[in-house]
């Protein structure tokens, strides 16, 4: 990282999956050298060919050439040696506690002692993972969305430290993107509980029948005016992932009203994922709600 100016020129993206791909291709579209590893060699595999795709699909908000982009993009099979180099390291594998304790603790030891590091968790609190790295301060949470998507969440735990909460602010300004950084932990970030309020009553509306995924969708958009709802959105994130985040929850409060679905646990079990599996609520890559008259075909 150049000192006097705070650029950024490599990030580690720990986990290859929907979230560490997203990553990797918001730093690649904006000339940062992005890192790849999983423990997954099929998932590292898939990887690179996917943020590839994703620089095409979005080549006009690149700024280098999509070439050149591309080659800023590589997958390494061992950690270490991803995250070596890197000025920032952003662990993105899945939503388990103990698990991203054991990864930080690896990466914390492997980094560079000035590098900076980040969890993309969507509901653990910083505060529950900064030990693990053995450099709390400098560390703290960052909740990406989907590509399509400008704002990251940034929260700090009590012990981050005010440059790393400003170093968080620099990197995503660099790529582009929109910081919106919490004053204050709490579980989940403030602006992703907004969020998980509405997963959760769309996700109780059809586990008791009231309202189909579709209807909930078709009226989310007609009220609001976006382009998806609250169950295509779900589809995106992937719902094994929104099983993950909402156990965190129904685990920290022991309330029955936070625990996923039955219909949810029987959708993953047949492999229906959402957009990475084909099939959600929605059966992909052309899902109905992108077809022309969607919204005001009749549905009764």
């Amino acid at each position: 990282m150049s000192k006097a100016e705070g650029t950024v020129r490599t990030v580690a993206i720990v986990g290859a999956g929907t979230m560490g791909r997203r990553i990797a291709y918001a730093c690649s579209a904006r000339g940062v050298r992005a890192n790849l590893h999983d423990v997954s060699g099929e998932a590292l595999a898939e990887a690179l060919p996917a943020v590839h795709l994703l620089l095409e699909i979005h080549a006009e908000r690149s700024g280098p050439a999509l070439a050149e982009a591309a080659s800023l993009v590589e997958a390494y099979d061992e950690l270490e040696a991803c995250v070596r180099d890197a000025d920032w390291i952003i662990e993105t594998v899945p939503e388990d506690l103990d698990l991203k304790r054991v990864v930080l603790a690896r990466i914390g030891a492997a980094a560079a002692p000035g590098a900076f590091i980040a969890s993309n968790t969507s509901s653990l609190p910083g505060s529950w993972l900064a030990e693990s790295t053995g450099r709390p301060a400098r560390f703290t949470n960052m909740n990406f969305g989907t590509p399509e998507h400008l704002k990251v969440e940034v929260m700090g735990h009590p012990d981050t430290a005010p440059e790393t909460t400003e170093a968080a602010r620099r990197l995503l300004r660099q790529l582009g993107l929109v910081p919106i950084v919490a004053r204050r932990e709490i579980q989940g970030y403030p602006t992703n509980r907004i969020w998980r309020a509405i997963k959760k009553e769309a996700l109780h509306l059809i586990a008791g029948g009231y309202l189909s995924a579709e209807e909930i969708d078709r009226a989310w958009m007609l009220d609001w005016g976006t382009p998806i709802g609250p169950c295509g959105l779900m589809d995106a994130v992937g719902l094994d992932v929104i099983r993950d985040i909402e156990n965190v929850y129904y685990k920290s409060s022991g309330d029955s009203s936070d625990r996923p679905p039955d219909f949810l646990h029987r959708m993953i079990e047949r492999g229906e994922l959402g957009v990475k599996s084909g099939k959600g609520f929605y059966t992909y890559p052309t899902p109905a709600f992108e077809r022309e008259g969607w919204l005001t075909e009749p549905n009764d």
